[in-house]
């Protein structure tokens, strides 16, 4: 399953033009851009996804306001140069604008 999930990934990727990606896994919601070393993934390991500029978030930390203009959720994330995350774990994501 984890090839098919980054060959999905990376096809998505492809065909958006856009290498955004937000992933959610069971606790965690991470965004970042996918690292794809000189623009093609034959040296992409197989286990996992790579991103950079990341914002890792817990899910049991979002807090629960309903207002459009809601940013209370903010505080309770970090910034990493880059993370690996294992593709058995996730969950849902999506390729954004």
């Amino acid at each position: 399953m984890a090839k098919n999930l980054l060959k999905s990934i990376g096809k998505i990727v492809e065909s958006s033009g856009n290498d955004k990606i937000t992933i959610f896994t069971a606790h965690l919601k991470i965004d970042g851009k996918i690292y794809m070393p000189e623009g093609r993934c034959e040296e992409c390991h197989d286990d996992f996804i790579t991103l950079e500029n990341v914002l890792l978030c817990r899910l049991s930390d979002y807090c629960t306001c309903k207002d459009d203009d809601c940013d209370c959720d903010d505080y309770v994330c970090f910034k990493y140069d880059w993370i690996n995350i294992a593709i058995d774990d996730i969950v849902a994501f999506s390729v954004i604008q």
